[in-house]
């Protein structure tokens, strides 16, 4: 007695081609959702930054990867890292001089060989600004997949 079963893959060879064409359209509207992304985060950065001179939120901008579904965002500022995560206790020392010197609150001139500066609190800016531009990402992205495989 011969058992035997018979297949009919019709139907997988032409999910198969759905799924594969659906690549190129997936990734089309991914890329659009990261630059929203990624200029959505660079915004809220810059409406968080703490300002002074205002040099730290004028360096703030986006670098996108080559195919265009990641980013890195962030200031170029050498001290922005040190606003965004703050900094410890240290001393400062003078470089290029013997002293520090500095204008004090009163308009008085102060001249110190060394700083011990007591650190500075975290302000964070690009962290909460990521956060709340990636929260609505689950949904959107559910979104993207819903309208691929529709069509």
């Amino acid at each position: 007695m011969n058992v035997g079963a018979e297949w009919d893959l019709t139907e997988v060879d032409d999910l198969i081609e759905h799924l594969a064409a659906a690549v190129p359209k997936t990734e089309e509207l991914c890329s659009v959702v990261v630059r929203k992304t990624a200029f959505d985060t660079v915004a809220g950065g810059q409406t968080r930054v703490a300002v002074d001179t205002g040099h730290l939120k004028s360096t703030i901008g986006v670098d996108f990867d080559n195919d265009g579904l990641g980013f890195e965002a962030g200031p170029t500022a050498s001290y922005g890292a040190h606003v965004e995560y703050g900094t410890k206790p240290h001393i400062i020392r003078p470089r290029n001089a013997k002293a520090l010197h500095w204008v004090d609150e009163h308009g008085d001139d102060v001249f110190a060989r060394l700083v011990h500066h007591p650190g500075t609190a975290p302000q964070p800016y690009m962290r909460p600004a990521f956060d709340e531009a990636t929260a609505p990402l689950p949904e959107i992205l559910a979104q993207v997949g819903e309208k691929v495989l529709r069509g």
